[in-house]
C-alpha cells in the first residue's frame, strides 16, 4: 500500500493553481497506480475530478479554477487507485494556505478544547455554492439572473442545491444587540452576532450557519488570526436570517437523539481532595506517598 505525502498547492497566478504531491518510499510498483486530483470549495465535499487518470505523475496544473473571487477557497485531495486490486488511497485535504506549524496547532487544540468542553456550542456550516449547475427552476440563461424569489431548488443562490454538504463545528457566539426596524410596510428584527471558531471549516461571506437553537445566520464578514501564514482562528460577523425566509427550508439531516449541542462536561473547581479524585481511597494514596 502506498502513502501520499507532502501535498501542497502553490501558485502566484490568477489563471491556475499548481498541485504537487509525493509518494513515501515503497516496494509497490507505482506504474500500477492511477492518480486523480479532486477539487471542492468545501472541505467536506462534494468533490469534482479535475485531472486523471495519471500514471507516475505527481504534479497537476488546474487552469479551470475560477479565481476572480477574493473570499473563495478551493480544496484539493489526491486519489490513488490500483485497478488490479481495487485498492484506493486518499491524501489529506489541502488548500493554498498550507498546514499550520506546531505552535499554531497547539493554539488551535487549546481553543477547540475551550469551545468543545466549556464555552462553545455545536453549529453547522453550509458553504454556499458559487459555481456548477445553474438552477433549473429560477435561473434565466438569457437574462443571466434569477427570475423568481423563494426558490426551494437553489435557496436563492442561483445554483442547483444552493449549498454544499453541512460541516459540524464548535464555536463561541456572543449575545447580540436586539434591534427592531419598523416601517409602514414591514417590521424586521435584525440581530448581528459575533462568532469565534477554529480555522476549520473554512468560512466565507454568504455562507449559512445554523446554531444549536436552529437559528439561521448569514455570514457577512470574516477575519481572524494567522500564525506563519496559516489560520488559527476565525472571527466571524453574522446576521440572523429573518423567520420565514427561504433559508428556513435548507434541511439539516442529523440524528437528533445522538447530537450533543452543548459541552458534555464543564471544568470543575474542587475545594478539597475528595472532590478532586472522587471515590479513590485517599488514605492509600497518602500511605503510598510516605512509603517512597
Amino acid at each position: 500500500m502506498i502513502h501520499i505525502l507532502n501535498e501542497r498547492v502553490v501558485s502566484f497566478s490568477r489563471e491556475y493553481l499548481d498541485i504537487y504531491w509525493e509518494i513515501a518510499p515503497t516496494n509497490d510498483d507505482l506504474q500500477e497506480w492511477e492518480f486523480y486530483v479532486e477539487r471542492s470549495e468545501a472541505e467536506g465535499g462534494p468533490w469534482v475530478q479535475v485531472a486523471g487518470p495519471m500514471i507516475d505523475r505527481y504534479y497537476v496544473r488546474d487552469n479551470t479554477v475560477p479565481t476572480i473571487s477574493n473570499s473563495r477557497i478551493f480544496f484539493y485531495k489526491i486519489r490513488a487507485h490500483q485497478p488490479s486490486t481495487g485498492k484506493v488511497v486518499y491524501s489529506a485535504v489541502i488548500d493554498r494556505e498550507g498546514d499550520p506549524d506546531l505552535i499554531a496547532l497547539e493554539i488551535i487544540r487549546r481553543e477547540q478544547l475551550l469551545w468543545r468542553e466549556h464555552a462553545g456550542t455545536q453549529m453547522w456550516l453550509f458553504p454556499i455554492r458559487t459555481f456548477g449547475q445553474r438552477c433549473p427552476q429560477c435561473y434565466d440563461p438569457v437574462l443571466g439572473k434569477r427570475n423568481q424569489d423563494f426558490c426551494a431548488t437553489c435557496f436563492n443562490t442561483s445554483f442547483s442545491g444552493g449549498y454544499h454538504y453541512p460541516i459540524s463545528f464548535w464555536g463561541q457566539v456572543d449575545v447580540p444587540e436586539g434591534a427592531d426596524q419598523i416601517t409602514m410596510d414591514d417590521h424586521r428584527q435584525t440581530e448581528y452576532y459575533v462568532m469565534r471558531a477554529g480555522p476549520t471549516p473554512s468560512m466565507k461571506p454568504l455562507d449559512l450557519v445554523i446554531d444549536h437553537m436552529n437559528r439561521r445566520h448569514r455570514i457577512i464578514s470574516i477575519g481572524g488570526t494567522l500564525k506563519t501564514g496559516a489560520s488559527v482562528r476565525q472571527e466571524v460577523r453574522l446576521v440572523q436570517v429573518q423567520k420565514g425566509s427561504v433559508e428556513d427550508k435548507v434541511p439539516l439531516k442529523i440524528e437528533e437523539d445522538k447530537v450533543i449541542l452543548r459541552p458534555p462536561r464543564n471544568y470543575t473547581n474542587p475545594q478539597n481532595l475528595e472532590d478532586a479524585v472522587g471515590d479513590v481511597d485517599i488514605d492509600s494514596i497518602i500511605d503510598s506517598l510516605y512509603r517512597y
